[in-house]
């Protein structure tokens, strides 16, 4: 007699079991269907975690649950929508109509269309400023951007722009609107208290997409022909990076942390995903058929890719993640938990008490924890088991990564998911770490015992301890003697200096001024003296990662 045999179901995981160095990249974890030729994608800033994709050739605009992973299209009558924006209150859509030389306000819940408003000819790219107060719509045809009043549903400014406008950037401080001009190889910079253009950006490739960093410093900017992004300093309003991407870029967003861009390779099929520490693409992933735009959720963990030849849309999730990392003590607020094997979620819990399960799908769960104080551990549990805790900071370098043995130096540690560190350790040693941001941490420098190398390590939320990299604890500089000792007022000549820990020497002076110098080993440097305006003696400095030296009356000039 055969028995029946069962399957266990594989036990979740929110936290990879062996966690590298290494910056997590982008997986795809949904390919929906959307209605046709969908193009921009804007996401919600509020409320339900919703995004929205333009549908095109359907006159739609798809809804898509980023809780459940499920999508939704309802009719309007919209005619050929090519962008979409919402309102920082999440409660109207702005949809521009390229079809119909229009802009619909559409009442979010309802999606009932309340105003149509006409502007330039094929309106494409479309924002909402940050304050609410105004959208702003890149006309095609017209080589106009027309400034709607939310207030008044009605156009209040039509600024000459470019050739062939096609995408909007309102910047985060609201004082500026970047608009691309695909034709003109440009961008124009609009005062948003002038409503005037005030200068063009040059020396781009047919400009289609941009989107800027939320302190308004950084804009990136798709170059559709040239297969590149471009990185323009807002302040200089200059060119200062050139990012190589995929094939013909379209779509572009900033992540809500500025860590990362998204661009969508409308040639190529595929997603670039830039580091902006580096300003090089760290992964590139596979999507559908000529993507076009793309959105980010306001966790940062999830990005939707429109496919615009696939009729779809990709969603990618940045997994074995959590965001937010903190929130109120009285709990309330909707958390993202992404992981593998999460179906059938029965339980998240934050230390012992469980959070509210608002959706749950395989690879990512909302919930809403509970109220509580200080930090917890997260954990999941389905019918597999419960998982691994919530992932912990990734420490990626120190600056400096030297210092001296007595400590008391300010370095600062640079990583992922720091917003929770409560604690950093340089071997054995404790220090307490003042947060910067989540990618940014400071903190003292604890003495050592002896020069030597020691592992670093970051502990954040529920006791995560991250994996080390290496301090190396050195002794300050010590300069014992000078040879040849004397010369010449028009100096020249060439002395070896002899000391102690002289390794990481970055300055020499004579008398306070710089001289040229080189280390030639530990305990020996070779040194070019200056001329002097007269005989006498000059007291000699060095300087080190660890600290400096000076050697008084070391040197005299004859």
């Amino acid at each position: 007699m055969k028995t029946q045999e069962t399957t266990t179901p594989p036990r979740p995981s929110i936290h990879a079991a062996s966690a590298t160095l290494a910056a997590p990249s982008p997986q795809v974890i949904a390919t929906l269907p959307a209605g046709t030729k969908p193009l921009g994608v804007a996401t919600s800033p509020l409320g339900p975690p919703l995004a929205y994709a333009a549908s095109n050739a359907s006159g739609t605009v798809s809804i898509l649950d980023t809780g459940t992973l499920t999508i939704s299209t309802p009719a309007a009558p919209l005619t050929a929508p090519a962008g979409v924006a919402l309102t920082p209150d999440n409660v109207y859509l702005y949809v521009a109509n390229s079809g119909g030389n229009t802009v619909s306000v559409v009442q979010r819940n309802l999606f009932a269309v309340t105003n149509t408003i006409g502007v330039g000819k094929s309106p494409f790219g479309i924002q909402v400023s940050p304050d609410g107060l105004f959208a702003y719509v890149a006309n095609q045809n017209s080589d106009t951007l027309s400034v709607i009043s939310t207030v008044t549903r009605a156009v209040v400014a039509t600024i000459p722009v470019g050739a062939k406008p096609t995408w909007v950037v309102a910047a985060p401080n609201d004082l500026e609107v970047y608009v691309t001009n695909q034709g003109g190889n440009s961008i124009s910079v609009i005062s948003t208290v002038t409503n005037t253009a005030v200068a063009t950006i040059t020396g781009l490739s047919a400009p289609y997409g941009a989107a800027i960093t939320s302190n308004s410093r950084y804009l990136y900017v798709a170059n559709s022909t040239a297969n590149t992004i471009s990185v323009i300093d807002t302040v200089s309003r200059t060119i200062i990076a050139t990012i190589p991407v995929g094939t013909a870029p379209w779509g572009v967003t900033v992540t809500p942390d500025n860590s990362h861009v998204y661009v969508a390779n409308n040639g190529s099929d595929t997603v670039s995903y830039i580091d902006t520490a580096t300003n090089t693409v760290s992964s590139t992933v596979p999507v559908g058929h000529q993507p076009t735009g793309v959105g980010v959720a306001t966790s940062g963990l999830t990005a939707y890719v429109s496919n615009n030849g696939a009729n779809t849309v990709t969603v990618l999730a940045l997994i074995n993640m959590i965001s937010p990392l903190a929130g109120p003590e009285a709990g309330g607020n909707i958390v993202t938990v992404t992981g593998t094997n999460l179906t059938g979620a029965t339980a998240v819990k934050f230390g012992q008490v469980p959070g509210t399960i608002m959706a749950n799908t395989p690879s990512q769960i909302l919930v809403v924890p509970p109220p509580g104080v200080g930090v917890a551990q997260v954990t999941v549990t389905t019918p597999g088991g419960t998982s691994n805790p919530a992932p912990g900071g990734e420490l990626e370098s120190l600056v400096p990564g030297t210092g001296p043995t007595a400590g008391r130096n300010i370095i600062s540690i640079e990583g992922r998911r720091f917003s929770t560190a409560t604690q950093v350790r340089f071997g054995s040693v404790p220090a307490v770490p003042t947060v910067v941001s989540d990618q940014l941490i400071t903190v003292t420098v604890p003495p050592a015992a002896a020069p030597g190398l020691v592992p670093v390590t970051v502990t954040t939320a529920g006791g995560v301890t991250s994996q080390p990299t290496t301090y190396a604890y050195i002794d300050p500089p010590f300069l014992s003697a000078v040879s040849p000792s004397t010369g010449p007022v028009a100096g020249g000549n060439v002395i070896n200096l002899y000391g102690l820990n002289l390794s990481t020497t970055s300055l020499v002076t004579f008398n306070d001024a710089p001289v040229q110098y080189s280390v030639q080993s530990d305990t020996v440097l070779t040194v070019v003296v200056p001329p002097n305006p007269a005989a006498g003696t000059v007291d000699i400095t060095v300087t080190t990662d660890s600290g400096t030296n000076t050697l008084t009356s070391a040197y005299v000039y004859v």
